[in-house]
């Protein structure tokens, strides 16, 4: 009897167990977003360092090395980071949560000392926040816009010459690497190349939220 009453228990246990991690990990509804994202605001506000401004000279220094990066899994998986110029300047901080599902859901808010960015992911399906203002969903490397539904910015999907051209409407404003940070030497490796010398603040933007993207999804563990 009195093993029996203890397995009952174990397996109550185990059940509990399943059930708060199958609750911590899966997507938030949309009435708790705000929540979840306000929570990572707070929660970098405790490890982020004081972030260098974006500016033309700063985007041509911008690299891949992040600086005390760190990537949890398991049932969902979580990172963070920061990501640096060649000279070890913090630009972009990170954080980030993949929840559970058949397909992607996943949310990424990054920081610069200018702007917040909000992607949701959910089923594959991509939008983008900046400031707590919708810009629009993100499908296949095309920044789409919310009122209009019409290209705003795109990404290549294919490398021309090792980088990535980034547009906003008809003009290139860049071209983002397309290779992984060097373990060897990742502070030696640009991010950017072909940044125009008027590069305006709209122009950074789009051009930011497509670049950290694709730098964050790279550095992280299938």
């Amino acid at each position: 009897m009195i093993p029996l009453t203890i397995l009952s228990v174990v397996l109550l246990v185990a059940v509990m167990l399943l059930l708060r991690t199958w609750s911590a990990n899966r997507m938030p509804g949309k009435k708790q977003r705000a929540r979840a994202v306000r929570e990572l605001k707070e929660e970098m506000d405790t490890w982020t360092a004081e972030l260098v401004p974006l500016n033309k000279e700063e985007l041509d220094l911008f690299s891949l090395a992040q600086d005390k990066q760190v990537v949890k899994t398991g049932a969902g998986a979580s990172a963070k980071g920061t990501f640096t110029t060649i000279f070890h300047e913090p630009v972009v901080s990170y954080s980030y949560r993949r929840y559970l599902g058949k397909q992607v859901n996943e949310l990424l808010y990054a920081r610069t000392a200018e702007h917040d960015y909000v992607y949701w992911t959910e089923n594959g399906k991509t939008t983008l926040e900046i400031d707590d203002q919708p810009v629009g969903s993100i499908d296949k490397g095309v920044l789409l816009g919310a009122r209009t539904g019409k290209p705003l910015a795109q990404i290549a999907g294919q490398a021309r010459e090792n980088y990535l051209p980034i547009s906003v409407g008809n003009r290139e404003v860049g071209s983002l690497t397309a290779g992984k940070a060097s373990k060897a030497d990742p502070l030696g490796q640009r991010a950017f190349e072909f940044i125009p010398k008027d590069l305006n603040d709209k122009e950074e933007q789009l051009l930011m939220s497509l670049a950290t993207l694709e730098l964050v999804r790279r550095s992280l563990p299938a």
